[in-house]
């Protein structure tokens, strides 16, 4: 019975990592999966160490729906994920495009955040005509770490000059979208820097993930608790260390989760990092 129990929970954990946005697509869920089983968590030799990884995955086939798993199977191969393998039981293993795939799709904690103390607004002005442009310019800056600030105004820490200029050009929006540097210090309405960045970026809402995780790992972190931490670090803004509350907890699950991001390193391509 524990055993089935160890086994449900290994799989809640892998649907919970796909539905929560670390990986969107079933394909790197599996990737992964094949990295975690694999690759991974067996620390004995080659012969104990494929056994127990093809055992354990499956034991994970038969609890999770198999046509899901058996067509990202089938769709990594296709595109060079997994290599192709002979014989039922040979293990597929990650090629340099599968771990290139999960290197794209894997969020990095920036430890080292360089920031020169100024605020910067973005405003624009999309006409209706062109609200798929408008739509693609919110996703966009929400990409690249900007705060809603309220309708058409986004605000950032981190100079975004640059890319918003490369995205103008090349969606021909010149003299729709301007970017103000608001000044070190810089505060908008009666809020100071910390009161509107916490506001804007919901960071308190953030920290009470990172609270929730580390007292759930309060007994040792495995390879799926790093896979839920780094689906609190894919809705990290990462900011500034200097602008974040005084009782930050995404720094100190960093610390107790960092051991592990050597193993995790293995799923990059040579020479890459996860911090």
């Amino acid at each position: 019975m524990e055993k089935k129990k160890r086994i449900s929970r290994v799989v809640s954990r892998a649907a919970l990592a796909l539905t929560e946005g670390v990986f969107s697509h079933a394909v790197d869920m599996t990737l992964w999966v094949m990295a975690y089983f694999g690759e991974l968590s067996m620390p004995f030799g080659t012969y104990g160490k494929s056994w127990r990884a093809i055992t354990a995955a499956d034991r994970f086939l038969q609890e999770v729906n198999y046509d899901v798993i058996k067509n990202a199977i089938i769709t990594a191969r296709r595109y060079g994920y997994l290599s192709k393998t002979t014989g039922r039981k040979s293990w597929p293993k990650i090629t340099e495009a599968g771990k290139a795939r999960l290197a794209s799709v894997i969020p990095r904690y920036d430890a080292v955040r360089v920031w020169d103390g100024r605020l910067h607004l973005i405003t624009y002005d999309i006409p209706e005509v062109r609200a798929d442009d408008r739509y693609m310019l919110r996703e966009y800056i929400k990409r690249i770490g900007c705060g809603r600030l309220q309708d058409s105004v986004w605000i950032t820490p981190y100079n975004p000059i640059d890319l918003i200029r490369t995205f103008v050009q090349k969606r021909g929006l010149s003299g729709t979208i301007i970017v103000s540097d608001v000044g070190k210090d810089g505060a908008v309405g009666e809020e100071d820097v910390h009161a509107l960045i916490s506001r804007v970026y919901n960071l308190e809402a953030l920290n009470d993930r990172y609270k929730t995780w580390l007292d759930e790992t309060d007994d040792g972190v495995d390879h799926w608790a790093v896979v839920q931490f780094l689906s609190i670090l894919k809705d990290d803004p990462q900011l500034p260390f200097a602008i974040l509350p005084p009782a930050w907890k995404g720094d100190i699950a960093y610390v107790r989760v960092k051991p592990y991001f050597q193993n995790v390193a293995n799923l990059l391509p040579t020479g890459g990092k996860l911090a």
